[in-house]
């Protein structure tokens, strides 16, 4: 009879390394993406005029993407040694005013050299639906780590600033909400920050718990406020729980909680069943034009369940509703909120059937989250499914969010958007 296998014993409390763009010195912070295809790089990457030349066109129109002391002048100072993964790919080193020195990537290859854009733009695409690594490897070869630490590796750069390219476009109305994992056999929560159809903060922590919450919560608000230090969000939509709402509260002073409407019909459906007519008549309170409106509609609503003979337990999930009318109507006062949490709800339902394909999370806190949080970026950035009979106005989240894309290939437009790591703040020069 066969030994029983021992499972893998994971440390899952190892902190994940600072995030903050201050703490990261790193050479995939140093480095300066340019969009570049094969055939322009191979036409211009060596005469140093041409590079010189798409520098600064580049720096009129994208200052994002070069550290900001780049704009008072650079030189061009050869080049890095040749790649032993991809042959011929070499970076150039660039070297700024106050000695600071800088490497710049063309788009097509990808950090670490682990590959060019024609080779993994269809494999990533598959991994952002949950493909799982053994298949990834028996169509596109190479192994099952490579497609793992493929995705781990996008997810080092800062989500929020590789998904918001410019300070203007960061959202300010927030959805936020904690996911259910598996990790390790134990419980793990996800702190889930989304706006416009992108995520903007995916945190893994042991605990769901106001301190757990607010520092989970904390990496997307350090990195928001990298991009802009002054970031203010107005709203944040939230469930009922209190330590989420009391983390928000606590990382931005002046932000308004909007309580979810979504949550409260939800707990009253899954009472009543199929009472179609209640459905109706909860949703039509939401659809009220004006506070004033949203109020007679409650009033209304709740006159008229009084002559129902439901059970207690709809009656009791009623009086709940009824009872937080006035939390509800706080979203009328900030047009453009999230009134309910499908904003981050329906990219968690996608997230959801991620970790079920994979049975949940293995690997310790600091390699869990960034996996998940490469997943999102890949999620902002991939192509939208096409519409039948009509071609959409954008290509994916991340060009509605920001109303520009650097190159028409989704992951051309991705790895340009990780220059610098998505940080906007770099480390001290190394000389």
């Amino acid at each position: 009879m066969d030994a029983r296998r021992k499972p893998r014993q994971v440390h899952r409390e190892k902190t994940a390394l600072a995030m903050q763009p201050s703490a990261k010195i790193s050479r995939g912070s140093r480095q300066i993406v340019i969009p570049m295809t094969r055939q322009e790089y191979d036409e211009s990457w060596q005469t140093p005029s041409k590079v010189r030349s798409i520098l600064k066109k580049l720096l009129q129109q994208h200052l994002e993407l070069f550290p900001v002391a780049m704009q008072h002048g650079f030189s061009l100072e050869g080049f890095g040694r040749t790649s032993k993964k991809l042959s011929g790919v070499r970076l150039r080193k660039v070297v700024l005013k106050d000695g600071a020195i800088y490497w710049l990537r063309p788009s097509f290859v990808l950090a670490y050299m682990v590959g060019t854009v024609e080779d993994l733009e269809y494999p990533l695409l598959l991994a952002t639906y949950g493909v799982p690594t053994w298949l990834l490897t028996k169509v596109f070869g190479h192994n099952d780590m490579y497609w793992y630490r493929l995705v781990e590796h996008l997810g080092r750069n800062s989500v929020v600033g590789t998904t918001v390219r410019r300070p203007e476009r960061l959202p300010q109305h927030l959805a936020a909400d904690e996911h259910h994992a598996d990790w390790s056999g134990q419980k793990g929560y996800l702190a889930t920050t989304a706006a416009e159809g992108c995520l903007l903060g995916v945190a893994l922590t042991p605990a769901a718990d106001e301190e757990h919450l607010k520092t989970a919560y904390g990496d997307f608000a350090a990195e928001a406020k990298d991009v802009d230090p002054g970031y203010a969000p107005r709203t944040v939509n939230t469930d009922g729980w209190f330590a989420t709402q009391n983390a928000f509260q606590g990382l931005f002073a002046t932000i308004q909680v909007i309580l979810c409407f979504l949550h409260g019909f939800l707990k009253i459906r899954d009472r009543c069943g199929k009472n179609f007519d209640l459905h109706s008549r909860v949703w039509d309170v939401y659809r009220a034009a004006t506070a004033e409106e949203f109020h007679d509609r409650m009033r209304d609503l709740k006159a008229w369940s009084q002559t129902q003979g439901w059970a207690a337990a709809v009656h009791q999930m009623l009086g709940k509703l009824f009872k937080r009318a006035s939390e509800y109507s706080v979203a009328y006062s900030h047009p453009g909120c999230c009134r309910t949490s499908n904003t981050v709800d329906r990219l968690m339902n996608r997230m959801y059937r991620l970790l079920y394909a994979g049975r949940g999370l293995h690997g310790n806190q600091q390699t869990s989250e960034w996996r998940l949080r490469g997943w999102a970026l890949l999620l902002n950035y991939r192509d939208f499914a096409p519409r039948s009979g009509s071609k959409r106005q954008y290509q994916s989240p991340a060009h509605r969010l920001n109303q520009f894309t650097y190159h028409h290939n989704w992951l051309h437009n991705l790895n340009t958007a990780t220059s610098l790591m998505g940080f906007r703040k770099t480390p001290p020069a190394i000389r």
